[in-house]
C-alpha cells in the first residue's frame, strides 16, 4: 500500500509500504513507542515507560502488527487483537519526525477495514488522559469515551454496517 498527501505547504504524506511485523523490525518499534510514550506515561501514571510491556504485547499470539515503512526505516506501526465482535488497539504509533502528515489516518483506514473482515462492530482502545493529541485524534476518527479507568479512558466506535457492494 502507498500513498502521497499532501496535507499542508510543509508536511506531506510520501509513499510508503506496509507490511505485517518481523522480530527484526522490534528494535525501531521500540525507539518509535518510547520516544512517543515515556513522558505520557511518567504524567499519567507517575511510573518510567518499560519496554517490556510493549514487547509482552507485542509477541503475544493474539495480536497483529503492522509496520508502515519508508525505504528501511519504519515510521509508524500498530498493533490489535479480536475480541469476539470488537477490534481493540493496543498500540498506534507514529514517529515523531512523520507526524501530522496524515500516516495516523492511513492507519485507522487500515484498521478499520480489518474490523470489517473479522466482522467486527465495534473498535476500542484505551487512551490516558495526558495525551490530550491522542485523544483529539480518535475523536476526529469517530470514537466516543465509553469509561474511565485510572488515568486511561476507554474510546469506542461503533463501526456501520457494510453495504453489501463494498
Amino acid at each position: 500500500m502507498s500513498a502521497e498527501v499532501s496535507n499542508d505547504d510543509n508536511l506531506r504524506m510520501v509513499e510508503y509500504t506496509s507490511r505485517e511485523m518481523q522480530r527484526g523490525d522490534i528494535p525501531q518499534i521500540v525507539t518509535i513507542s518510547r520516544e512517543n510514550m515515556a513522558k505520557i506515561i511518567r504524567d499519567s501514571w507517575g511510573v518510567e515507560w518499560d519496554d517490556n510491556d510493549l514487547l509482552k504485547m507485542l509477541r503475544h499470539n493474539s495480536t497483529y502488527n503492522e509496520v508502515f515503512e519508508i525505504g528501511n526505516r519504519i515510521i509508524a506501526y500498530y498493533s490489535i487483537e479480536i475480541r469476539d465482535s470488537v477490534l481493540f488497539v493496543n498500540s498506534i504509533q507514529v514517529d515523531n519526525e512523520y507526524k501530522c502528515r496524515g500516516y495516523g489516518s492511513e492507519i485507522m483506514k487500515r484498521i478499520e477495514e480489518i474490523a470489517y473482515m473479522y466482522d467486527a462492530e465495534i473498535i476500542e482502545l484505551w487512551v490516558q488522559i495526558t495525551n490530550i493529541a491522542a485523544r483529539r485524534f480518535y475523536h476526529e476518527k469517530g470514537f466516543r469515551m465509553n469509561s474511565r479507568q485510572g488515568n486511561n479512558y476507554l474510546m469506542r466506535k461503533f463501526l456501520p454496517p457494510k453495504r453489501r457492494d463494498d
